[in-house]
């Protein structure tokens, strides 16, 4: 979402908790930009970096913008379990980790999301699956340098502690706002702790995909596996 009164853009990366940031946000976006949004007709809900420059030009990037990021792990598995109505399967599962494109999903790397560039579909420049800047082993100096060109870094907010450091942004941002208010989710899955749920190889190809997210955000797989 884009806020031109208030100077902000929300990238609502998908089970992140931003269906309810979005309602409280609703009020300060004008009917042209809500555009970028789950309101209007044919709003993009998950629309990226990319798309508000592309539209809006980079006299943007001078607004504030921010994203809520999640553990990758925990968000894989909520982002499977909501499009497949709450239930778990090992099949569907694995071809959600393994091949996220070809069953219509987003990337699962945050990083996606906040990219300049489009890659085409998920794949590498050398034509491998997913993003060339999530891969650990090219986190060196030629790898940040493709970060630093590449990405736009926006303000994090841990959906692990969300409503406090949301609440920290809507001071800076001057929108009133209660912290029950911003304690209150939408649209959320029930199911265990996600360890419950990965096979190893399943575990492995997330930290692959996801390795600057890793990385830059500090999220590691907690093992709180239920006997």
């Amino acid at each position: 979402m884009i806020s031109h009164e208030k100077k902000f853009i929300f990238v609502h990366i998908p089970r992140t908790g931003g269906t309810r940031l979005s309602d409280l946000l609703r009020s300060y976006c004008d009917e042209e930009s809500l555009r970028f949004s789950p309101f209007a007709e044919e709003g993009n809900l998950h629309a990226t970096m990319k798309n508000y420059v592309e539209y809006y030009g980079k006299e943007i990037l001078d607004y504030t913008f921010f994203t809520i990021v999640r553990n990758p792990w925990d968000r894989a598995l909520s982002h499977f379990m909501h499009h497949n109505e709450g239930k778990f399967d090992r099949e569907g599962f694995r071809k959600y980790i393994f091949k996220p494109h070809e069953n219509g999903f987003w990337p699962h790397s945050h990083f996606h999301f906040l990219l300049k560039d489009n890659f085409g579909h998920g794949k590498m420049p050398d034509g491998r699956p997913s993003l060339c800047i999530t891969y650990p082993s090219q986190w060196n100096a030629r790898g940040m340098k493709f970060v630093q060109e590449h990405v736009f870094f926006p303000y994090f907010v841990r959906f692990e502690n969300y409503d406090v450091n949301i609440s920290k942004l809507f001071n800076k941002l001057k929108i009133p706002h209660s912290i029950e208010d911003l304690q209150l989710k939408t649209n959320s899955t029930k199911h265990k702790h996600y360890s419950n749920y990965y096979k190893k190889d399943e575990k492995a190809c997330i930290a692959e995909a996801c390795g600057l997210d890793l990385q830059l955000l500090g999220y590691t797989f907690k093992n709180e596996r239920v006997s």
